[in-house]
């Protein structure tokens, strides 16, 4: 249960974070307060299912392992000596896994502390916990540390939101918002980094050299080289107040948007289906 009230904490941490990152578009309707909800109940149960396996399969290994230590030093078995052994495991499992991420040419040398001390902080507690709830020596132990557990990880979760209100209604976070754009704003070549480019010009004129076009699968089938015109108009009810239209250059006359920041603006379609996530951007070049 520890395992499942962690997941759940680092998830709703996850995406109280996740406000700052750039969204586009789902936000509100009853279609993503349904959506939402659905994702709790299915979080919950995931992190039952989770803390079950990870009971199984990690800790009580793990307290296994601590009190097969004392046995053999002749000491004392001890919550000490338990969170040695977490701790000896940890630094070998990130010792492992972070040579496979090196050898595959990912991450760095910092792979390896922040791997031990993730594998710390998430595995201690559930330990714990399960060396306290299986001590033979005190009885119905099992159901103090279930409700300790339960009733710990509502308030941590309580705080958890507490906080991350706190911080949005008071300014130290900010919710993710769209640049908010003038059409001189627009004004300048836009490129992808890869030779495609749009030069949009003050009279409405717009340029597209070696832009990509995509299919709806989203493979890229080809490039657009073409001219036409380009228009910015508010987005009236929508979570993103601009929207960008092309008009009389082949395909590219749908699908755009303005994302990015004030200081950085991009401007963007989606590649084959938006629930993937695929962007083809475009950034500012001034």
């Amino acid at each position: 249960m520890a395992i499942g009230a962690e997941t759940v904490i680092a998830a709703l941490v996850g995406v109280l974070i996740s406000l700052q990152s750039e969204s586009h578009g789902g936000e509100g309707g009853l279609g993503w307060l349904f959506g939402t909800i659905f994702a709790l109940v299915l979080l919950a149960v995931m992190s039952v299912i989770a803390g079950l396996a990870g009971s199984a399969m990690a800790v009580l290994p793990l307290v296994l392992l601590g009190r097969a230590v004392a046995r053999r030093t002749g000491r004392r078995d001890s919550w000490q000596l338990t969170l040695a052994a977490v701790a000896v495991v940890a630094v070998a499992l990130a010792l492992l896994i972070g040579s496979c991420t090196l050898l595959a040419g990912f991450g760095g040398l910092l792979v390896y502390p922040v791997l031990a001390l993730s594998l710390i902080v998430g595995l201690a507690p559930a330990t714990l916990c399960a060396r306290a709830a299986g001590n033979p020596g005190k009885p119905g132990a099992r159901w103090r540390v279930l409700g300790g557990v339960a009733l710990g990880g509502l308030g941590l979760l309580a705080v958890t939101l507490a906080v991350g209100v706190a911080a949005y209604s008071s300014g130290i976070l900010k919710i993710y918002e769209p640049p908010r754009l003038a059409e001189a704003d627009m004004v300048g070549t836009w490129t992808d980094g890869g030779g495609g480019s749009l030069r949009f010009e003050a009279d409405g004129t717009v340029t597209a050299k070696g832009v990509k076009e995509y299919e709806a699968t989203g493979e890229q089938s080809g490039v657009y080289n073409c001219t036409g015109k380009w228009q910015l108009t508010e987005n009236e009810g929508a979570g993103r107040p601009f929207e960008l239209s092309i008009a009389d250059c082949e395909s590219l006359s749908v699908g755009w948007d303005i994302g990015g920041t004030e200081e950085h603006p991009t401007v963007f379609t989606w590649i084959g289906d938006p629930d993937s996530g695929e962007r083809y951007i475009l950034k500012r070049q001034r």
